[in-house]
């Protein structure tokens, strides 16, 4: 008889004789430049945007690049208002809905100022 009365015998598919055979993958390691890319995604995508859009707004058209800023400042705040998040990624200071107002708040300023004419 067992010291514990809630030992049991492993299953066949634990002991080595099923498709799970006992080995473990070891954890990936949240050091490397992948895990830094997969957690910051969105960073990664919207700088090379905004470094496109900042570039044609000074070689070829200004409003066109407040347009394009508008859009992608409406695209960032429908991606944090919709998008779910773990615990780490939440900000502790603001919460989503918040951020989510003022970056639609920007949007539309921008994007009345970038296409009004005589400013």
């Amino acid at each position: 008889m067992s010291l514990w009365p809630t030992a049991l015998p492993a299953p066949a598919r634990v002991a080595g004789r099923g498709p799970y055979d006992g080995r473990v993958r070891a954890p990936r390691s949240p050091h490397t430049l992948r895990a830094a890319f997969r957690r910051q995604t969105v960073l990664a995508l919207t700088l090379p945007a905004l470094a496109l859009i900042v570039l044609i707004g000074a070689t070829l058209s200004a409003p066109l690049a407040g347009v394009l800023l508008a859009a992608l400042l409406l695209v960032l705040a429908l991606m944090r208002a919709l998008r779910r998040c773990g615990r780490s990624a939440r900000s502790p200071s603001a919460p989503a809905a918040s951020t989510s107002r003022c970056l639609l708040a920007l949007a539309l300023g921008i994007a009345v100022l970038s296409t009004s004419p005589n400013l």
